[in-house]
């Protein structure tokens, strides 16, 4: 079966298209610009840089005009329907249509797609990443399996090349995860920050099923651990207990929309600043669902690209703990 190619469905990305002349092109480019500060500053945009792209063009009358293509992301569709119902907004639009000679044409597009490689990449490089996370938590006195989802969490990780690290034939490629976090606001502890705890291992392995073939399917982990930031103080989950999500089979690179299952039961949570238990957090399920940027290593970041301690033979482990059970 061929790979899915869509991997996220929404109605967030807009693309409007602007004819202009050459005295007013660069006007209308700066325009763009700051219409996307004001709606970034507003948080009405989504996390995606604008991208604005022109062309010169020769009219059938001999003249010459530029066609201005913008691309940019809403936050929500709640956040997109209030900016339009907004003064400001419409102040903004009829600045931009004063510099343009034809009516604008803006279309919503439901559908993201990105290509999948059968095959882990060749070198390394660095991925920023947007994703999903959920657990359940509970704090003492103050919340108890609370089933905490962060929705705007975001993974910057670097990704080794493709090689058969042990010698077995079975390729593989290790991920070290550089940061990781995001944010929630739940009613009785406030504003949540999840973030990478530093002080242990985060990082992830995808393991060829097969040998001299096609490196796809592959199998998957993420192993991290999270200090969370509530106006309790910051949270830790226990260092000796590494939240695992995962083993999962991965059809394709990059993996997104791929579901890791934790197999990790309760943690320990402790109060970092006194080392009390205060609470216990169990990991539910990782999706990466878009990659925001890809770089391929310029120069081999031979430190990086080594496997993290201990990480291919626990997924070795959970893989046939899962086989057996």
């Amino acid at each position: 079966m061929a790979a899915k190619t869509i991997y996220r469905n929404e109605s967030l990305i807009q693309v409007d298209r602007y004819q202009t002349d050459e005295a007013r092109a660069e006007a209308l480019v700066e325009g763009l610009r700051n219409k996307w500060v004001y709606l970034r500053g507003e948080n009405h945009a989504g996390d995606y840089p604008v991208e604005i792209l022109r062309t010169a063009r020769k009219n059938s009358n001999g003249s010459n005009s530029v066609e201005v293509v913008e691309v940019f992301k809403w936050k929500s569709i709640e956040d997109r329907e209030y900016a339009k119902g907004t003064e400001q907004y419409q102040a903004v639009l009829e600045d931009l249509a004063a510099l343009t000679t034809n009516e604008t044409s803006s279309g919503i597009f439901t559908e993201s797609v990105r290509g999948f490689s059968p095959n882990f990449p060749d070198q390394g490089g660095m991925e920023l990443l947007r994703g999903v996370c959920s657990c359940l938590l509970t704090i003492d006195g103050y919340v108890e399996d609370y089933p905490m989802s962060v929705k705007n969490g975001s993974v910057l990780m670097h990704r080794s090349p493709g090689m058969d690290f042990d010698g077995d034939g079975h390729r593989e490629m290790h991920l070290a995860i550089l940061y990781h976090g995001g944010d929630i606001v739940e009613a009785s502890l406030g504003p949540i920050r999840v973030a990478q705890n530093f002080n242990v291992p985060n990082d992830g392995i995808v393991r060829s099923r097969n040998i001299g073939s096609n490196d796809f399917p592959a199998t998957a982990i993420w192993r991290v651990g999270w200090a969370i930031q509530t106006e309790l103080g910051r949270i830790i989950t226990d260092p000796d207990t590494p939240l695992v999500f995962g083993p999962a089979e991965v059809k394709h690179y990059p993996p997104v929309g791929t579901e890791f299952h934790s197999t990790t039961g309760p943690v320990k949570l402790f109060m970092e600043s006194t080392g009390k238990k205060v609470g216990t957090l169990t990991p539910g399920q990782l999706t990466a669902f878009d990659i925001i940027v890809t770089r391929d290593d310029e120069v081999y970041a031979d430190h990086l690209n080594q496997p993290s301690e201990g990480i291919l033979t626990l997924l070795k482990e959970r893989t046939e703990a899962l086989a057996t059970a």
